[in-house]
């Protein structure tokens, strides 16, 4: 029955705008259909200040959403009436924004999701930190701290820092050459791992016959020595009895590719095309048994920027005044200059990009994949300058889906069923509104559909997210 619906679904999510209704109808006849696997489409929600849109901060009341905790226990909690999930917080420790501008980064991630996880249940709460400006053992204590907080909830998205105010906020001149940021964050993961192994407490076992708190045999150093860094162990943190927290590695260049496959859980990346997409499944699919690991343990989440109206109508011009309100350019050379840093005179608005111009430049500083979600749509669709501009009208090179409630929904559907994706981090442009037409309007048609949890269970954010349990963990408690 499951290859029934399977089926159904890619043919309805193929359908679009124009039969929008249609596609919510049979949704909601497909709801029916037994479903004979927990596999979800997994939700997270970046909870990105008063939105990702700069200009968010001023359809709110509160001018100081960007920084007030309740704002965001109130993105939570709409969010946690959804079942999302998860959370996720971006993170760039510097500030440039313009005096008319949301902050794009402000509260720290990792006291603020501990904050979120006292206040909320049940829901995922991942911060990001950076790999090329924190310690391995600091970082590794405090998730599991917030693991412990959460109820075996945390997670973390590791990235490596781009920027060069990053470097001069702590004490560097200017940002570390590219390969010594990926050696780095590959140590920093090895030893993140080792650490959150390092001390494993089970509820029972011989060593309490004998007097011990613990068994001293499941506490060990880890002696980590590599080009980077030097860590002893063992974490003085022991692990959730459900296991390691969730790892999350974003990006999409090839080292950043390597890196999820070899340490991360979830990789996070600028995906827009379908067929890109997809190929980049396959890929990791078989890439992550290069370094030992089971094929398909890597989930691949896509970034993704919803604009929803009631009608397409109404969508559409919501998009505009967002585009308009955003300041991102309405010309369409000056926007794909403004995404790929070209000099506008060397773009034509009716012709494509030249081969030559989907070459990463050896100038370019910004995240690699945000380049390549730009150029493998040019590359694909042989789009021009002006055709590329509209799919890249909002946000900095995620992908852009905009309809009705019923259009969006069938759009994700689409992607899933079609092995494009797992799931979506969900950048809203505005916050709460967007939390709440997607907790409200958009995941009750893919409850319907089959496609997404009707509630929360005791578990791991791991094991919500459909990641394999810690063999290695399971062994060692075993012995």
């Amino acid at each position: 029955m499951i290859d029934l619906a399977d089926r159904t679904f890619s043919l309805i999510c193929r359908l679009r705008c124009s039969a929008d209704r249609w596609v919510a109808q049979l949704i909601l006849i497909l709801g029916s259909i037994p479903m004979t696997t927990p596999r979800h489409l997994i939700l997270t929600l970046i909870i990105h200040g008063a939105g990702s849109h700069k200009q968010a901060w001023r359809a709110l009341p509160d001018r100081d959403a960007f920084w007030n905790f309740d704002h965001y226990v109130e993105v939570a909690k709409i969010a946690h009436r959804g079942t999302f999930d998860s959370l996720w917080l971006p993170d760039l420790p510097m500030t440039i924004a313009p005096a008319d501008q949301t902050p794009g980064h402000s509260l720290d991630p990792t006291l603020l999701m501990t904050a979120l996880a006292a206040a909320v249940p049940d829901i995922g709460v991942v911060p990001t930190l950076s790999t090329t400006y924190s310690a391995p053992y600091t970082t590794a204590r405090h998730i599991a701290t917030l693991d412990a907080i959460s109820g075996g909830r945390a997670g973390i998205n590791a990235i490596m820092s781009y920027h060069d105010r990053v470097a001069q906020n702590y004490g560097d001149a200017a940002m570390q050459d590219y390969e010594s940021r990926y050696k780095k964050a590959d140590e920093f993961l090895e030893i993140f791992r080792q650490l959150s192994d390092s001390w494993i407490f089970p509820e029972t076992g011989s060593y309490r016959d004998k007097g011990l708190l613990f068994d001293p045999e499941l506490r060990r150093e880890i002696n980590y020595r590599g080009e980077f860094y030097s860590v002893r162990g063992p974490l003085n943190v022991p692990q959730s009895r459900l296991g390691r927290p969730l790892v999350s590695v974003a990006g999409g260049s090839e080292q950043s590719l390597d890196l999820a496959a070899k340490h991360a859980d979830v990789l996070y990346a600028a995906l827009v095309d379908k067929g890109a997409a997809q190929e980049l499944m396959r890929d990791l699919y078989t890439r992550v048994t290069r370094f030992g690991r089971k094929a398909g343990s890597l989930k691949v989440m896509p970034g993704l920027v919803p604009v929803i109206g009631s009608t397409e109508q109404e969508a559409e011009r919501k998009l505009l005044k967002l585009a308009e309100e955003g300041g991102y350019a309405i010309d369409p050379v000056q926007r794909i200059s403004e995404l790929l840093g070209y000099d506008p005179a060397k773009l034509h608005p009716d012709k494509p990009l030249t081969p030559e111009q989907m070459q990463l430049p050896a100038s370019w500083k910004r995240p690699v994949g945000l380049f390549h979600s730009v150029a493998d749509v040019a590359r694909r669709r042989n789009l021009t300058v002006r055709e590329l501009a509209r799919v890249f009208q909002l946000d900095i090179g995620h992908r852009l889906v905009v309809g009705t409630p019923e259009s969006v929904a069938a759009q994700l559907l689409d992607w899933w069923h079609d092995g494009a994706c797992d799931g979506f981090a969900v950048r809203a442009q505005s916050l709460p509104e967007d939390a709440t037409i997607l907790s409200d309007e958009v995941i009750p048609i893919l409850r319907k559909a089959g496609a997404f949890p009707h509630g929360y269970h005791k578990e791991s954010l791991r094991s919500r997210f459909g990641v394999d349990d810690d063999d290695a963990a399971k062994s060692r408690l075993a012995g």
